[in-house]
């Protein structure tokens, strides 16, 4: 049951990056292309501007503080 759960964790981890790596992907050639994009990657795009934008002064730069750090206690710790 444990090894269960580890490969749906690392499953699970796997869907997380390629869905965020999408949307870095949308948002950079939306950059490049500009209205030649296409509807999906503008919507994408537009979504997450949005989202970004939302969000209260601080709270990205913070979250992503949080996260450097955590990955760099983590690749320190393990040998």
């Amino acid at each position: 049951m444990a090894s269960f759960l580890t490969q749906l964790r690392i499953i699970g981890w796997a869907v997380v990056e390629a869905a965020f790596l999408l949307v870095v992907l949308c948002i950079l050639l939306n950059i490049i292309l500009g209205a030649e994009a296409g509807a999906f990657i503008a919507g994408v795009a537009r979504n997450a501007t949005d989202f970004l934008q939302g969000l209260p002064p601080g709270v990205f730069l913070g979250i992503v503080l949080i996260a450097a750090i955590y990955g760099l206690v983590r690749s320190r710790l393990q040998p």
